[in-house]
C-alpha cells in the first residue's frame, strides 16, 4: 500500500488508512469526480419567437395574429401584421389602417382591413395579400364585417340593394302592340277545362282597360282562337284611343 494513509500497528499488523484523512486531503479530486457523475444541467434557455424581430413567422402565425384583438399584440407583432396585410413601407392604406386600429383596438387588423377593402380602400404595395377565405386547416370562410354603432369608416360601402322591376305580361303585350299599331300581338295561352272561359275574360279585361297596361278603354282590340284542342291564344292590338 502507498505511503498516503498507510499505517503499522504495533505488532507488525497492518493499519486502515484514514480514510477522513484521504477524503480532506483530495476533496478536489473527489469533487471533480462527482461533478462528471451528475448530468449536466442546462442554464440557457431558447428564445421564444413571440414578438421577435429577427425571428422568421410562420404564414399561419400571421393569419393568427391578424385575427387577434390589437390591443393583445406586442409593438413588433402589430408591425408584422401591418406588412402582411398592406406590405412594407410606407402607404395610404397601412397608414388608414394604423390608425383605424388606434381608435378601436378591441377590434382585429383583419377584420378593419376587410372594411377597407369593402370601401374601396388604396391597394396593398406589394405586400402579401392574405386569404380572407383563410384556406388553413379549417376550410372555414372568414367572418362577415360586423358593422357597429361608433366605428369610423373611410368611406360608404357600395349599396348592394336595387329595386326589383317586374314587367308582367300585360305590360310587355300593350308596350309591344303601342309600338306596332294594327298588329296583331299574342297576349296569353290557356290550356285546360277552362281554358276557354279565362281566354274570354282576358278578351273582357283589354277590351274594358279592365287591365291598366290596356288603358283608356277601347284602344285595343282583342280576340280568343282556339289554336289546339284545348288550348286557346289571346291575341290583342292596338288601334288608338277614341277622341
Amino acid at each position: 500500500m502507498g505511503e498516503r494513509g498507510a499505517g503499522v500497528l504495533m505488532g507488525g499488523e497492518p493499519a486502515w488508512p484514514d480514510w477522513g484523512e484521504f477524503i480532506t486531503q483530495d476533496r478536489e479530486h473527489i469533487n471533480q469526480l462527482r461533478g462528471m457523475s451528475q448530468p449536466q444541467q442546462q442554464t440557457q434557455t431558447q428564445p421564444t419567437r413571440t414578438g421577435e424581430p429577427d425571428m422568421e413567422i410562420t404564414e399561419n402565425e400571421l393569419r393568427e395574429m391578424a385575427r387577434t384583438p390589437w390591443h393583445d399584440l406586442t409593438a413588433n407583432q402589430q408591425r408584422a401584421v401591418l406588412a402582411h396585410l398592406c406590405g412594407h413601407g410606407k402607404s395610404t392604406a397601412r397608414t388608414d389602417l394604423r390608425a383605424a386600429l388606434d381608435m378601436n383596438p378591441t377590434r382585429t387588423a383583419m377584420e378593419l382591413w376587410q372594411i377597407q377593402q369593402a370601401a374601396g380602400a388604396e391597394p396593398s404595395t406589394g405586400g402579401h395579400q392574405p386569404d380572407t377565405d383563410d384556406d388553413g386547416a379549417t376550410g372555414e370562410p372568414a367572418a362577415p364585417v360586423r358593422w357597429e354603432p361608433g366605428m369610423l369608416v373611410k368611406e360608404l360601402p357600395a349599396d348592394l340593394h336595387r329595386a326589383r322591376v317586374v314587367v308582367s305580361a300585360a305590360q310587355k303585350t300593350a308596350r309591344a302592340a303601342h309600338e306596332h299599331p294594327g298588329r296583331w300581338v299574342v297576349y296569353g295561352v290557356s290550356d285546360g277545362a277552362h281554358a276557354r272561359r279565362i281566354a274570354l275574360e282576358k278578351v273582357r279585361r283589354v277590351v274594358l282597360a279592365k287591365t291598366s297596361a290596356f288603358a283608356p278603354a277601347a284602344s285595343f282590340e282583342a280576340q280568343a282562337r282556339e289554336v289546339e284542342p284545348g288550348r286557346y291564344v289571346v291575341f290583342c292590338r292596338y288601334v288608338g284611343a277614341e277622341q
